[in-house]
């Protein structure tokens, strides 16, 4: 004779309690997993967006600050050009960095622009032995230079580590924290800066690396969405496994609970 589901078990506390943890747990995993795809679909619009803007042709920068003047975003990733005169004599470091597998030093440079507005420029990685700044063997040529490069907007503090100086000459900078770079250089420094990607003329003694563009993809939002969705099956199945094996036992087992 099959054995029938004794719905009084469903009064115990002990049970309800553990339907109720389980339908937080369920209710809760789904959530992130929503939430993985949602990062998902931005992952995929920020990266239509980026490729559209590189396929697009370098602009002079001034341009799209005047098209553009208190919207950072809508000038993020567009190759621009540039004319300026370095001022050396501020260059700084961000160093312990990572680009491309490489680790090593990046190369931050001011630059005055015609306007008497400043830019920084990420002049790109040198190997972490070289001496500075300025960057020995790598010296910015002197004069009128122009730029070609990517539109960026730094980066956020560094939530741990060593912390960024307090006072005397900046040499040295965690992360690309434009508005803590701004109270240190003289001069009206832009809330953007430039990825460098090429130079006239060249400087004489050789040039940093240049940091090349991050290869745009989808990252792991998907297989954290897919692992999410599995926990709460695992849990919606495994509770209602154990009700049901429990509603199922003999009389006197389940008049215990």
């Amino acid at each position: 004779m099959a054995t029938q589901f004794d719905p009084k078990i469903l009064r115990s506390p002990r049970w309800l309690l553990a339907i109720a943890v389980g339908v937080f747990l369920v209710f809760g995993f789904v959530r992130l997993g929503l939430w993985q795809l949602d990062r998902l679909d931005e992952r995929r619009t920020l990266n239509a967006t980026v490729e559209a803007r590189q396929n697009e042709p370098a602009v002079p920068l001034s341009d799209l600050v005047l098209e553009y003047p208190n919207d950072v975003d809508a000038i993020l990733y567009r190759s621009v050009s540039v004319e300026g005169v370095y001022r050396e004599s501020d260059e700084f470091f961000s160093i312990g960095r990572i680009v491309s597998d490489v680790r090593g030093t990046l190369v931050l440079t001011p630059l005055d622009l015609p306007s008497g507005d400043v830019l920084i420029v990420v002049r790109g990685i040198v190997p972490p032995e070289t001496a500075g700044p300025p960057a020995v063997g790598y010296e910015t040529p002197g004069g009128t230079v122009r730029l070609v490069g990517r539109v960026d907007d730094g980066e956020e503090p560094a939530p741990i580590g060593e912390s960024d100086p307090s006072d005397g000459v900046l040499t040295s900078i965690n992360r690309v924290d434009l508005a803590f770079i701004g109270e240190w250089v003289e001069g009206n420094v832009l809330r953007i800066n430039l990825i460098l990607e090429g130079q006239t003329p060249s400087g004489a003694n050789g040039e940093p690396m240049p940091i090349a563009m991050e290869e745009l993809s989808d990252g792991r939002h998907l297989g954290y969405a897919i692992q999410w969705f599995a926990f709460a099956l695992i849990v919606l199945f495994g509770v209602a496994g154990l009700v049901y094996r429990a509603g199922t036992s003999a009389p006197e087992e389940t008049s215990q609970d």
